[in-house]
C-alpha cells in the first residue's frame, strides 16, 4: 500500500470510545496509540483506512523530576515545557525520517482500529513487536517499515474483505 501523506488520515471531532461509530453503518473499535517514533511507524504501516486522529486538547500532565545529589534523592513535579514537547517531536521526526516516512503532524491524538480477534491495542502492538523480533540482529527503521507493512496487510486483510462485501 503506497501512502504519500499523513493528510490522508481522517480527522474526527472527538476521541472515539472503545467501540465507536465512525459512520452510521460502520461499527469499529479504536484504541489510542502511544506517542513515539516506533508507534508512528506502526500507524503509517497500517494506513489511513484503519487509523483516525483528533486534535489533542488535553492539558499536558506534569512530569516527575527525580534528582540524586550526594546520595540524597529529591522528587519534584514540573509542568511540561515547549522544549519537552519539541524534544519528543524531534525524536519522532528523526525515527520516521530514517524509515523514509514523512514527518507526522503535531498536535493530534492517534487511534488505530482493532482488528477482529484482538482484545486491545496491546495485542495489536505485540503482533508488530513479535514479528520484528523474529529477525536476528537489529533492523533499521526502513527495514522495520517493510516488515510492519507486511504485518499490517495480514492483520487487516479480513477487515478489507468485509468492507468490500458491504
Amino acid at each position: 500500500m503506497s501512502k504519500e501523506s499523513w493528510s490522508a488520515y481522517m480527522i474526527v471531532e472527538a476521541p472515539p470510545e472503545e467501540a465507536c461509530e465512525v459512520s452510521a453503518s460502520d461499527h469499529r473499535r479504536f484504541a489510542e496509540v502511544p506517542v513515539s517514533g516506533w508507534h508512528a511507524l506502526v500507524l503509517w504501516a497500517i494506513g489511513p483506512a484503519h487509523v483516525i486522529r483528533c486534535l489533542d486538547q488535553r492539558v499536558p500532565e506534569p512530569i516527575r523530576v527525580v534528582c540524586e545529589t550526594d546520595g540524597q534523592r529529591s522528587v519534584r513535579v514540573e509542568e511540561r515545557t515547549c522544549g519537552d514537547r519539541s524534544a519528543v517531536e524531534s525524536e519522532i521526526h528523526e525515527y520516521l525520517m530514517n524509515a523514509r516516512v514523512p514527518s507526522q503532524p503535531c498536535g493530534y491524538r492517534w487511534f488505530v482500529e482493532i482488528p477482529s480477534g484482538m482484545n486491545d491495542c496491546d495485542d495489536l502492538l505485540d503482533r508488530f513487536s513479535s514479528s520484528l523480533s523474529e529477525y536476528r540482529g537489529q533492523l533499521m527503521p526502513v527495514e522495520e517499515r517493510k516488515v510492519m507493512v507486511t504485518v499490517a496487510d495480514l492483520l487487516y486483510r479480513d477487515v478489507k474483505k468485509s468492507e468490500s462485501d458491504r
